[in-house]
């Protein structure tokens, strides 16, 4: 195994050459029995022709060889006995039995060196080396061993991925490898996926993940694919939305495992599927056609309904759908009818779209105007030659049918034309294809450390107050609004003398009591309102911050929280009492920086009025990292400001929650 590169987190990464083109292997149990997993494995490496040698040991005779892989085809109780025998004889050991720490069981061990696929794995199937180490019936299909798309499969689950596998196969799309992690004793999927873009080198490589297990190996995975320039789609389960850390917090509630993740995916380049189908389809995508340069999408179809269609379904899949510059339509009309719409989507009427010569001149004019990066022409499933869709056109360029099955266009896949079934699948076929949203913003990103991850942080021996959470945010670099202490009406009076009226006036309780919702706040406080209002608020028994009420052009948000498995969470974005509501905020994972913060900021944010709000993202993401490093150093398990308020240009923070 290789050690990970300074600053890139997770576990070693393994050499799964001898895994993934093993020499000599070893089918150990289960081979009495046709329907034993072990005389299943046998079928298909004899079926698919494997080339290496294959051993066939007693469960109680170990091994008197090195091999490269040793497959346990033997029932849960006898795994770790058998286990025992070949440790350090052989490479890997996959362990396809059930029945251990899923089920509330014991862990297998090696002291050897043995590394450990599973337990409770289908094991693995690699083409190019007609290695289907597997015993899943899913594989019976596929032992013909086609290969060559580029595309690899990792899963967590083994029997989901073999569906997707063989779905994938029905598309036209096959897959050179796929590995089950199982229970991922030694290996887990991340760190799998990263061998496999050493040993196999992807053109894509395609992940289901049960959950994040491990974010330091899903982020080094990411961060290895992205230097590689191989793209990852990935289908993640278990998403849900993030508990509160504490009452009735906003940084919680707009920052939801869910946006958490898909920002950490696009910030590496890789993109989330919402589905098995949408895994397979960008799957295919990117392995027939790469990353398209841009996302300006070309329509071309003989129904206007077709085509307004395809044009929401790519609009939804974040493409844009441009009209088409007047020199454009031009050249194109001199090709079509005049009842014609060149526009885009370009309508070249019912009675033109069967003319593959007209079509392929139609479609020839469009892709080389550089005006559009992809193409959808909605036609026949014979017009790819027209339409220049086939493997490796640049644009990419698919054709979409109305009325077939997967089956039906297979063949047409298989020769390396670009034909879908339907026209959703053609769209989100095209839409994988397109460049990440934040590609260009910066260059790949090494893997940043988490400030609150780094040493070792103080602690707080009880939720600081609303005054501690001021003078600790204030301490952590963030400006303040003036503010004062006070325990009597007279005091409020004096420091609203003092900092200019009108005032705020909050009750200075603990940070995990929301001030508003208890009734602690009271706005524009005067001179003449203020003993009144100090003695309503005071009669509570608790003192009061009196805080100098300025008069912002803006109002913002900045919050962090600690997450058992992100670590640090930022969030930030435009606040206010009804942050949640506003729903104008970025949340991610705090390793990946303050600059690549600020470029979300700007991109989502500040950036859709050029030059109106210039500076805002990077102080507003300045104040989020300051409150980081804050939350690293105390350990708090939340620090927010909301709102911030924006005034001459400068942010500052008029209120401050930090919670133990």
């Amino acid at each position: 195994m290789s050690a990970d590169a300074p600053g890139r987190p997770g576990p070693a990464v393994p050499d799964l050459r001898p895994l993934l083109s093993p020499a000599t292997v070893a089918v150990i149990g289960g081979t009495s029995r046709e329907s034993g997993l072990g005389a299943r494995t046998l079928r298909h490496l004899r079926d698919a022709r494997f080339g290496g040698e294959v051993l066939t040991p007693g469960p109680r005779d170990g091994l008197d060889r090195d091999v490269d892989v040793a497959l346990l085809c033997v029932p849960a109780a006898a795994a770790q006995e058998v286990l025992d025998r070949i440790d350090g004889r052989a490479a890997f050991a996959v362990v396809f039995a059930s029945g251990f720490e899923e089920t509330g069981g014991g862990s297998l061990t090696t002291i050897r060196g043995t590394v450990v696929l599973g337990p409770n794995t289908v094991g693995l199937y690699h083409a190019p080396d007609r290695a289907l180490l597997t015993f899943a019936q899913a594989f019976d299909s596929l032992v013909d061993c086609r290969h060559g798309s580029g595309a690899f499969l990792v899963s967590q689950s083994g029997a989901f991925g073999a569906r997707v596998v063989t779905a994938a196969a029905r598309y036209g799309l096959h897959l050179d490898g796929f590995i089950g992690s199982g229970n991922e004793v030694h290996l887990d999927a991340c760190t799998l996926a990263r061998g496999v873009l050493d040993a196999a080198e992807p053109r894509v490589l395609m992940l289901y993940l049960e959950g994040v297990r491990d974010a330091g190996a899903l982020q080094a995975l990411l961060a290895d694919a992205e230097r590689r320039g191989v793209p990852v789609v990935c289908l993640l389960g278990g998403l849900s939305e993030a508990g509160s850390t504490a009452a009735a917090s906003h940084t919680a509630a707009v920052s939801a495992d869910a946006a958490v993740t898909r920002e950490l995916f696009e910030a590496y380049g890789a993109a989330l599927a919402g589905s098995d189908r949408e895994l397979v389809l960008a799957g295919l995508g990117l392995s027939l056609m790469g990353r398209a340069a841009g996302r300006r999408a070309g329509i071309v179809t003989g129904s206007g309904g077709a085509g307004v269609v395809a044009a929401d379904l790519l609009s939804g899949a974040g493409l844009e759908v441009p009209v088409l510059s007047a020199g454009l339509r031009e050249r194109l009309m001199a090709h079509l009818p005049d009842i014609a719409s060149p526009r885009n989507p370009v309508d070249v009427t019912a009675q033109t779209i069967g003319d593959d010569a007209t079509l392929g001149k139609v479609c020839t004019t469009l892709r080389e105007s550089g005006e559009v990066d992809l193409v959808v022409v909605i036609g026949r499933e014979d017009q790819a030659a027209a339409a220049g869709a086939h493997a490796g056109a640049v644009p990419p360029t698919a054709v979409a049918v109305l009325d077939r099955e997967p089956a039906d266009v297979r063949p047409r896949i298989e020769g390396g034309e670009v034909v879908l079934p339907d026209l959703d699948s053609a769209c989100r076929v095209l839409a994988s294809c397109a460049p990440p949203r934040w590609s260009g913003t910066a260059g790949p990103r090494p893997v940043a450390a988490d400030p609150g991850r780094a040493g070792s942080p103080g602690s707080l021996g009880s939720d600081p107050t609303a005054s501690e959470s001021l003078r600790l945010v204030a301490g952590a670099g963030v400006a303040v609004a003036g503010w004062g202490a006070a325990a009597t009406a007279a005091e409020v009076t004096a420091l609203g003398d003092d900092l200019g009226w009108p005032v705020v006036l909050k009750s200075d309780v603990a940070a995990g009591v929301h001030k508003a919702r208890a009734g602690g706040v009271r706005l524009d406080v005067t001179a003449a309102n203020a003993p009144e209002a100090a003695a309503e608020l005071l009669a509570s028994g608790v003192p009061l911050i009196v805080a100098r009420q300025l008069r912002t052009s803006m109002e913002l948000f900045a919050g962090v929280r600690r997450d058992p498995q992100w670590g640090l969470v930022v969030s930030a974005g435009l606040g206010g009492a009804h942050v949640e509501l506003l729903d104008r905020t970025v949340a991610m994972p705090a390793a990946l920086g303050a600059e690549h913060f600020a470029r979300r900021l700007a991109a989502e944010l500040f950036g859709r009025v050029p030059g109106r709000y210039g500076g805002l993202a990077a102080g507003l993401a300045e104040a989020a990292f300051a409150l980081a490093g804050l939350a690293g150093r105390t350990g708090a398990a939340l620090v927010e400001c909301n709102p911030l308020g924006v005034v001459d240009g400068r942010i500052v923070a008029l209120d401050a929650r930090v919670v133990r």
